[in-house]
């Protein structure tokens, strides 16, 4: 589709997508890019990066959003392998969370997998709304097209992509966890022909106490999904359970390896060379369209203190309520109001 590069809004980064010039002149790409900035200005910037600017009807369209100095869940599961159980729970309640509220304003974003999920410490943001849909609306989607990635497609959305819904993003966000808590997909396949079929996905090294959410985030059926707000709930209830602290600092409970990654990341600041050779003739804009592009730099890792990490996780147990707990039944009780449930 185009090309993302580092830019800055006055001293501030920001990640400049720019459509490729060939693509520029097709109509009907244009319409699809100004549906993306549509998805990212309904849903704004808790579960996403934030709208800074766009003009899509440049003569190379762009769109600037908030800079995420964070890896991305895939970035993290290629080089350090599998979360751990309670990592995968933490997860699983980050992505229904955003989920939620993606449905909440009549959106569908159709491509939830670990390549757009950046993982921050503050929580997980889902980016790339390219093939999103915006619910009940007139999209530009044919019944030929099957968009989204396959290994984490639901059937119904491999066969038609304008019969996905929220059961399908949900059947993602399960995908996700599968490959998140194995370290490798959950389905194996070259056409979208293979995905419409009723075939078990591969589970090998899933935790047995994520065997039930997944196996019903992964049903055929889209009515025999849970919804987002289901997962998030169970998730919730995991996390409890386990004892997560938010009293002092709270890190995301995950792998010893991905928290060191992911507050590196954090630390290092976005900083533009003094000079970068040709980048003026990447972008056809005019100089106030997008005053200063730049390849995104690849951070190095720094030397951090060692934080605890988790204990190992263990059965379910009844644990007394306490402040934490009693603070996120109280949010899950609020958000069944605010989601209609």
């Amino acid at each position: 589709m185009g090309v993302v590069y580092l830019g800055y809004r006055s001293t501030r980064p920001v990640a400049v997508k720019v459509v490729r010039p060939q693509l520029a002149e097709d109509e009907y790409f244009r319409r699809r890019f100004a549906l993306e900035l549509e998805a990212i200005r309904r849903v704004g910037g808790f579960h996403t990066a934030a709208l800074v600017d766009a003009d899509p009807r440049a003569a190379t369209p762009w769109i600037a959003t908030q800079y995420i100095n964070a890896p991305s869940l895939l970035e993290l599961l290629e080089q350090h392998g599998p979360v751990s159980e309670l990592g995968a729970w933490w997860l699983a309640a980050g992505l229904a969370d955003a989920l939620m509220h993606v449905h909440s304003v009549r959106l569908l974003h159709r491509d939830l997998k670990p390549g757009n999920v950046l993982v921050a410490a503050d929580g997980v943001r889902v980016i790339d709304f390219g093939i999103s849909h915006v619910n009940g609306g007139t999209g530009l989607t044919t019944a030929s097209a099957a968009l989204g990635t396959l290994a984490y497609m639901a059937p119904e959305q491999a066969a038609d992509s304008r019969k996905a819904s929220e059961a399908a993003d949900v059947y993602s966000l399960g995908a996700t966890l599968v490959h998140a808590a194995t370290g490798h997909v959950p389905f194996y396949a070259q056409m979208p022909a293979q995905r419409t079929l009723d075939v078990q996905p591969d589970l090998t090294g899933l935790p047995p106490a994520l065997l039930d959410l997944v196996s019903h985030t992964l049903a055929f059926a889209p009515e025999d999904r849970p919804t987002a707000q289901s997962v998030m709930e169970e998730a919730m209830g995991r996390l409890l359970d386990f004892g997560v602290p938010t009293d002092a600092q709270a890190y995301p409970p995950l792998p010893e390896a991905f928290l060191a990654e992911v507050l590196a990341r954090k630390a290092t600041t976005a900083e533009a060379p003094d000079a970068v050779p040709g980048t003026e003739a990447a972008v056809d804009a005019e100089p106030d369209d997008v005053p200063y592009l730049v390849p995104e730099p690849v951070p190095e890792a720094a030397p951090l203190p060692r934080h605890a990490a988790p204990t190992a996780p263990g059965p379910r147990r009844d644990v007394t309520p306490d402040r934490w707990a009693a603070r996120w039944r109280s949010r899950i009780e609020d958000r069944r109001g605010d989601y209609g449930g």
